[in-house]
């Protein structure tokens, strides 16, 4: 998919950080604000992949911030360096996440704790580190959390990675309730079958390939770049009167495909 061209872009001088910025989602992203005018801030675990990544996006002021969302310490100083590099922040994009595949019945707690740290421990502190900071300053920024259709269609096998998108719900509600008084929007995105490297156990085998996208009423997994859109539309003052919504962009995911010919009455 081609980002579209916008005739005036939507973001210039915005201060904008996103995690899980080096592939995928989070740097399509990252690219896309970046050509609209914005300096971008793009984070990753490792140095050398985030700073690769941002030699890649638009030109302009941008940022490498190797962090790990899962530590506390990490986030406070990726966001005081994020605030020391740009002068402040406009926009957050909690895009960091990870899966890890186990059976229920032989789930080890430390593979559970290792996915609900990064999934929903990163979104917390990243979110709270940009909170504390803006209410301290009035200023009415705009965080959107990367979530997935298993908030609330359910992923056997990867109980970790269900139980922290059916969090991540419930965190964007809470947030944008107690902030929206100070002018802060909070929403979230959630993917469905999105053609990512973390999906590359499927998109690069056709067969797959095939039986994902049967499931899927548009019949095709989705772009990073088309999740990329969804999430600017969420920054964007084209959406200043949504906040604690999740905007589900899935090909029809959510639709239960299985129900398109009535087969149950």
């Amino acid at each position: 998919m081609t980002s579209r061209t916008l005739a005036t872009p939507r973001f210039t001088k915005k201060r904008v950080l996103i995690t899980g910025g080096s592939q995928g989602i989070g740097f399509a992203t990252g690219a896309l604000f970046a050509r609209e005018g914005a300096r971008v801030a793009l984070n990753a675990p490792g140095r050398p992949d985030v700073e690769t990544a941002v030699t890649h996006l638009p030109p302009g002021e941008h940022l490498a911030l190797a962090a790990d969302v899962a530590s506390e310490c990490d986030v406070v100083t990726m966001m005081d360096r994020a605030y020391a590099g740009f002068g402040g922040l406009d926009i957050l994009v909690c895009n960091a996440g990870i899966q890890i595949p186990e059976a229920s019945e032989e789930l080890t707690m430390q593979a559970f704790n290792q996915v609900m740290a990064v999934n929903v421990g990163g979104v917390v502190a990243c979110a709270r580190e940009a909170l504390r900071r803006w209410k301290a300053e009035q200023r009415q920024g705009v965080i959107v959390v990367t979530s997935s259709v298993h908030q609330t269609i359910p992923k056997p096998g990867y109980l970790g990675y269900s139980a922290s998108k059916g969090a991540i719900g419930n965190i964007v509600r809470t947030l944008a309730l107690e902030f929206a008084r100070n002018g802060v929007r909070v929403n979230a995105v959630a993917p469905g079958a999105i053609v990512t490297p973390m999906n590359d156990g499927w998109t690069n085998d056709p067969q797959a390939r095939a039986n994902v996208s049967r499931h899927i009423p548009m019949n095709r997994p989705g772009e990073a770049d088309e999740i990329a859109e969804a999430i600017a539309y969420l920054a964007s003052d084209a959406a200043s009167y949504v906040t604690g919504q999740t905007l589900y962009v899935d090909g029809g995911l959510s639709l239960y495909n299985d129900f398109a010919e009535n087969w149950a009455s």
